[in-house]
């Protein structure tokens, strides 16, 4: 695979961004419904410290994460979503993204990177992600998603 090359994207991106999403496999329609929509306000009005980055390898999208800082927090950022198309997986191209996302954020200043996730096995292989980043599980609300499935919070010092 050719060396990715990571980007802002552009409203043009949205099918791609979509497509990541959808690739993931951990969103159930609703939840594909409400990234639809919040990527179509993002592009529609795009506030200009909000980030929707893409990877892509010869012009195809491969992955995708969006970052924000926290409004109510001196430099504390949120990484909000993160994502690779399923062949993507397993071959460095997340912690390039990963990595990209912190070098964006410590270059305006923040110092805290948190993540949030979900409890339960769909969600195994991302919580192994982040800690085998540096990422420390820093919260945990229980039954947030629902009965029996947790909200995780990582953070990272940056």
């Amino acid at each position: 695979m050719k060396h990715p090359t990571i980007r802002a994207a552009v409203a043009e991106d949205q099918p791609a961004l979509m497509g990541i999403a959808e690739a993931c496999g951990l969103f159930d329609a609703d939840e594909l419904e409400d990234f639809t929509q919040m990527t179509a306000g993002h592009f529609a009005d795009p506030p200009q410290d909000h980030h929707w980055l893409i990877t892509e390898t010869e012009d195809t999208a491969i992955g995708a994460a969006y970052v924000t800082p926290e409004a109510l927090a001196d430099g504390v950022w949120n990484l909000w979503f993160i994502g690779l198309m399923p062949a993507a997986q397993g071959k460095g191209q997340g912690s390039a993204l990963l990595a990209h996302v912190e070098a964006l954020a410590t270059s305006s200043s923040a110092r805290l990177l948190l993540i949030e996730t979900a409890s339960g096995e769909d969600f195994a292989n991302t919580r192994g992600f982040y800690l085998a980043r540096g990422y420390n599980q820093e919260a945990l609300i229980r039954d947030y998603h629902a009965n029996g499935v947790d909200k995780v919070v990582f953070r990272k010092a940056l």
